[in-house]
């Protein structure tokens, strides 16, 4: 005779918004509404996407996507040696 099991089964959600599948399809679209709200009000970029995306809907394509725009904005404001500004011809490697 099977036994009776009490609380939550292996079928129900294991955490999260309980969305299933469609968290994964979510993740990218709440991200980019996040980063086009965000972006303008911040100097860097992607940061929407780190920490919607990556730390509230525990995505990890999405953060890294986002830590990566963060990185490139942090390359553009940041002088870097070696490279000028668009059109000069001082340093570089071009």
């Amino acid at each position: 005779m099977a036994r009776y099991r009490r609380g939550r089964s292996r079928s129900g959600g294991r955490g999260g918004f309980g969305l299933g599948g469609m968290k994964s399809m979510l993740a990218p679209i709440v991200s980019g509404v996040a980063d086009s709200y965000l972006d303008p009000m911040l100097p860097l970029d992607g940061v929407g996407s780190v920490l919607v995306g990556g730390f509230l809907l525990k995505n990890n394509t999405m953060k890294d996507l986002g830590l990566y725009k963060i990185g490139f904005s942090l390359g553009n404001i940041i002088p870097l040696p070696g490279r000028g500004s668009v059109g000069s011809t001082q340093g570089g490697f071009i």
